[in-house]
């Protein structure tokens, strides 16, 4: 197995997992266990973090985004190019709004739970993820599309 291919799997395999463990960290905030949820929430946030800075770093030393996938037959498929154009603004929004949330969430943690903008959270926290999901169905496709799996 290339290092590319182990990278882009560890990434795949990070963003599946993503999903499962919000869910759970979602389980302990309806439980009202606010500490758990944060520090789960915070531990697959850095783990996303950390593989998409990763996955960005290999698409920018391998010569781009097209490098990754221009052995795959699928390279010039629209269908294709469309489906990378969707999973790519998915997860970038997706990853956008989480920031916020965090940020937003560290700072009125530190106050009174639950309190005003817990409904804002509760909101916001389904958003992001819905958007987990997304990105991780989409990763998916294209990570088999682009190795030739299917």
């Amino acid at each position: 197995m290339s290092l590319t291919v182990f990278i882009m799997t560890g990434v795949l395999v990070i963003t599946l997992l993503a999903p499962a463990f919000s869910y759970y960290a979602i389980k302990k905030a309806r439980e009202k266990d606010y500490k758990t949820h944060k520090k789960i929430q915070t531990l697959v946030y850095v783990f996303c973090i950390a593989a998409v800075l990763v996955l960005e770093l290999l698409i920018r030393f391998s010569g781009g985004s097209g490098s990754m996938f221009k052995d795959s037959s699928h390279a010039d498929n629209p269908v294709f190019k469309t489906l990378l154009a969707a999973h790519i603004t998915g997860a970038v929004l997706t990853y956008i709004l989480w920031t916020f949330l965090m940020i937003k969430s560290r700072r009125k943690f530190k106050k009174t739970l639950p309190g005003k903008f817990s409904v804002s959270h509760k909101r916001l926290g389904i958003a992001v993820f819905i958007g987990l999901v997304y990105t991780g169905f989409t990763a998916f496709v294209v990570y088999l599309m682009t190795l030739d799996f299917i």
